[in-house]
Formats: structure tokens, C-alpha cells, sequence
């Protein structure tokens, strides 16, 4: 009987179920909107139970990202675009997952060079041969 491949690391395991289900698809749905760029869970959900809200990062080329953001290559509540945005997709991540979704983009070079934790990519279509 043939084993199953190993699947990627994509574990929410710290938001519990059914909300992985929810957060994935959620995941889907971002990368969807953003030309197939997936989202990661980050920060305290990915260690655990216990944490204030649920990380979402949204990381992007640096080209994609300076086209969306130009001339604002740090992301802060300055940039009212990027603000609008995040804020949206956040409420947007609460309303489809019910989890206090803090939705964030960033540049791929900034987020490599500041954040080191775990990452979980969510929204991966998995699909198992025939």
C-alpha cells in the first residue's frame, strides 16, 4: 500500500480547529487577490495557544511590493494606503475566520532581514495523486 507523501509544514495548530479550516481558506482567498503570493501565520499563534491576536503576513517581492507602495518602502499607519489596506484585510481575515486577524504586507527584504521566527504558509491546495 503506497504511504501518503510528507506534507509542508503548514500547521495553525495554535488557533485550533475548525479555525485552521477557516484560516487557510482565508489564505486561499488572499492569494487569490494577490497574483498567487501566499500568506503566513507568524508570531505567537504559531507557538501555541496562548496569544493576544492571530499574524497574518502577507510577504512581497520587493518589486510587487515598491509597485503597490511606491515611494514608502517601510510600512507604518503613514502610508494611508497601506494602512487602508491592512485594516481592511484584517477585519476582512475576522469576519471569514472569526480569530482577531492582525493582516499585514511586507516587503520580502525587510521581513527576511527583521523577522527570523516560524513561519506557516496557509492556503496551500494540497492535491494527492491518483
Amino acid at each position: 500500500m503506497p504511504t501518503k507523501p510528507k506534507l509542508p509544514e503548514t500547521s495553525a495548530a495554535g488557533v485550533g480547529m475548525p479555525a485552521t479550516l477557516h484560516l487557510h481558506a482565508f489564505g486561499r482567498e488572499i492569494a487569490d487577490a494577490f497574483g498567487g503570493e501566499l500568506p503566513y501565520l507568524v508570531g505567537s499563534a504559531t507557538r501555541g495557544k496562548t496569544w493576544r491576536d492571530v499574524d497574518v503576513r502577507l510577504i512581497l517581492p520587493d518589486d510587487q511590493y515598491d509597485a503597490l507602495f511606491p515611494g514608502h518602502a517601510k510600512p507604518d499607519h503613514a502610508n494611508g494606503r497601506w494602512a487602508l489596506l491592512c485594516a481592511a484585510i484584517s477585519e476582512l481575515g475576522k469576519l471569514r475566520t472569526g480569530l482577531p486577524i492582525d493582516f499585514q504586507i511586507q516587503r520580502m527584504t525587510d521581513a527576511n532581514a527583521l523577522y527570523s521566527g516560524a513561519r506557516h504558509a496557509l492556503g496551500l491546495r494540497l492535491h494527492w495523486p491518483a
